[in-house]
């Protein structure tokens, strides 16, 4: 599991994730203050994978529904358990986002699970 530390405050960002396989995936991030929330969108080309627009919640694993699909993730955690809903919530270090391995998603898995 790699934490994403390039997150800023801005309300709108993209950023280039390097996947263990030596892919990489478009990462946007866009801050709504009318819905107090970020969401996110993901384009994985090598896969012809995308996911766009969605909420970013805390959990192991938000593309838990895609893992027979991808073979990587994405989790969000809180210092509070609650959602990532103030715009300085990573530069802060109050969220925190990660991009998950196999192997962290088979973990995330057991968690889940558990």
């Amino acid at each position: 599991m790699k934490q994403i530390t390039e997150i800023t405050a801005e309300a709108k960002q993209s950023l280039r994730l390097g996947l263990e396989d030596g892919t990489t995936v478009d990462l946007s991030l866009v801050f709504k203050d009318n819905q107090k929330g970020w969401y996110y969108s993901i384009v994985d080309t090598s896969r012809s994978f995308a996911v766009s627009n969605r909420r970013l919640v805390t959990s192991p694993n938000l593309l838990r529904a895609q893992r027979r699909i991808i073979p990587f993730g994405i989790a969000c955690s809180t210092r509070d358990g609650q959602e990532p809903i103030f715009q300085n919530d990573f530069t802060t270090g109050r969220a925190s986002f990660y991009i998950l391995d196999q192997a962290d998603v088979l973990a995330a898995e057991e968690v889940i699970n558990a």
